[in-house]
């Protein structure tokens, strides 16, 4: 006969095992914003060499794109711990959190209309 798991157990196994999907989410989403950095740096100094008002923008788009995802990495691992600490605690109570995919989703956006601009006016020169 199996032993007898008490469901208050399988709620935080639960738990713990959405909290490790969620990270291993935000992994893959800020090594994705890192590499785009990287790439576009890479793929604007390749394409235009010695155009230095375009490596200007695409460097800023760079490391705006590295800095997002670092940031984005560092907030996830963070929620992860607070959210392994919440799970080790006699009772564990929800708390709400600060939306971290709705932010890093709003923030890409943000560089995504950034670099639409730049490329707009790219156009206009």
């Amino acid at each position: 006969m199996p032993d007898f798991i008490p469901q208050d157990e399988l709620a935080r196994e639960r738990n713990h095992l959405a909290a490790d999907r969620s990270l291993l989410s935000f992994v893959r989403s800020s090594l994705t914003l890192i590499s785009i950095g990287v790439a576009v740096d890479q793929v604007v100094s390749a394409i235009a060499p010695g155009g230095r008002f375009i490596d200007i923008w695409a460097y800023g788009l760079s490391l705006l794109l590295v800095g997002l995802g670092v940031v984005t990495l560092a907030l996830a691992i963070r929620d992860y711990q607070g959210e392994m600490q919440r799970l080790k605690a006699p009772v564990y109570l929800y708390t709400p959190r600060w939306p971290l995919g709705s932010t890093t989703g709003l923030l890409v956006l943000l560089v995504g209309i950034l670099a639409f601009l730049w490329l707009g006016f790219q156009l206009w020169l």
